[in-house]
């Protein structure tokens, strides 16, 4: 994970790699809520 982080710090700089994770971060959160709400409404 550290060798990929560092090849996106390398090619984007720091700050689009922040980003990048930012963004992935919330999507899984949307996943998760998502998936919560399926169940929640499942029962």
């Amino acid at each position: 994970m550290k060798f990929i982080n560092s090849l996106f710090a390398n090619d984007f700089g720091s700050s689009s790699t922040k980003l990048a994770l930012m963004i992935g971060l919330s999507s899984s959160m949307v996943l998760v809520l998502a998936r919560l709400g399926v169940a929640v409404a499942g029962q």
